[in-house]
């Protein structure tokens, strides 16, 4: 009887841990991506879950512009950074000057005045890809503020940051929610009264999701995950809203959460888009005029759907764009034209550049004209600009206009 007892004791242990490990790994497996765990709510999985169906898109994606619109410091690419820069400070008109320094593995912005040093804050968070520019930004407490200087990519310098005066340097701008809600898939904030008719905007730095990744356009995805996780031989998609299926305003309202500007005055949080939602139905209603040009930094889908391409043709921006593909900047401009030569095959005036152009190749090895630079020209942005300090000379920060037609 002893014997008996014992045996079926052994068996209900070793089915108890049986049944432990299957939890155990189970939860391995799935990571916090499948839980549920993520700073946006339940229903998100995380990119990190997207990768398993997804490796080729999620690959490439990662080397993309949109990918890193925002980080934290990284110090090997800021080493490079500074080490393609001068290593001069950068002075202001009071004769105040910024150096950037490394100390113990980490950099910062230090300030100095009749060489005496006046502030000194850390690099924690970079806005901005780098193709064109990159500022940053350091915490204090849960405030978040942007250093004095920024780096510029066409000079390989620094630079005063956009919108700063070029008297001395400022280290007191707070960069609030709104700004990772272009550059960034998410951050919590929390508004604290401070007084009877003041606030304060907190962060909370650890909900803060860098980049822009796969559910910040298409949406929450952790019952899609779940669900093909657990039918692998599914071969339609579900629970998710396949971008293609939408309207064509809806295909657009996508990428103009972070291309209309933000001169509006969001009612909602724009983290809380999701494909197939109206963009317009998230802002308080415009009255004004609406008199002017879009400015070509961040205005990109009003200036395209001025352009007559948009009016007498379906595109949307992925006609031209690849989302999940870095786009190869020594390469871009012809990549693009072959983009419009597929609506403009019977063009006499495109045929006759392209002949020209294999003509200038062939005989002299030079690059002739493509239908970007003539057609869609870099111009000046009014609402971003920098300016060298101590010169008080405004430095033009170039963006290529989306609004297709011909300038010259």
């Amino acid at each position: 009887m002893e014997i008996v007892f014992m045996r079926n004791l052994r068996i209900i242990f070793v089915i108890s841990m049986l049944m432990a490990l299957t939890v155990f790994f189970s939860r391995c497996f799935n990571g916090n991506s499948l839980t549920g765990i993520d700073p946006r709510g339940d229903q998100y999985a995380g990119a990190n879950a997207c990768m398993s169906c997804h490796q080729s898109e999620c690959s490439s994606y990662t080397h993309s512009n949109h990918y890193r619109t925002s980080s934290s410091v990284n110090g090997q690419r800021l080493k490079q950074l500074i080490a393609s820069s001068s290593k001069e400070p950068f002075y202001f008109s009071d004769s105040s000057h910024v150096s950037v320094e490394e100390n113990d593995n980490a950099f910062f912005q230090s300030s100095f005045s009749a060489d005496r040093r006046t502030a000194s804050e850390k690099f924690d968070i970079a806005f901005g890809s780098g193709e064109k520019a990159q500022t940053y930004g350091y915490w204090k407490d849960d405030q978040l503020y942007q250093l004095p200087l920024t780096w510029y990519a066409s000079m390989h310098a620094w630079a005063n940051s956009p919108g700063f005066s070029p008297r001395h340097a400022r280290y007191e701008r707070t960069i609030g929610v709104r700004c990772f809600e272009c550059h960034a898939s998410y951050a919590n904030r929390v508004v604290q009264q401070t007084g009877a008719l003041t606030t304060v905007e907190a962060l909370d730095k650890a909900s803060i999701v860098y980049g822009i990744d796969c559910e910040r356009c298409h949406g929450p995805a952790l019952q899609h995950v779940k669900y093909q996780q657990e039918n692998p031989s599914a071969k339609t998609a579900k629970y998710i809203v396949p971008i293609r299926s939408l309207t064509r305003q809806q295909q657009l309202d996508i990428c103009a959460v972070c291309h209309s500007g933000n001169d509006r005055e969001p009612q909602w949080s724009l983290f809380a888009f999701a494909p197939g939602d109206t963009l317009s139905h998230f802002y308080f209603p415009d009255f004004g005029s609406g008199a002017g040009e879009p400015d070509v930094h961040g205005k990109q889908v009003q200036l395209l759907q001025a352009s007559r391409c948009f009016i007498k043709t379906a595109m949307t921006c992925t006609t031209c764009h690849s989302p999940h593909m870095p786009e190869d900047k020594d390469n871009r401009p012809t990549g693009f034209a072959a983009k419009c030569m597929d609506c403009h095959q019977g063009s006499s005036h495109a045929i006759d550049v392209l002949k020209d152009n294999e003509q200038k190749k062939r005989d002299f090895n030079l690059v002739g004209a493509n239908c970007i630079d003539c057609h869609m020209p870099l111009q000046t942005s009014k609402t971003i600009y920098f300016n060298n300090g101590i010169g008080v000379k405004n430095i033009p920060y170039l963006v290529r206009t989306h609004k297709i037609g011909i300038y010259k």
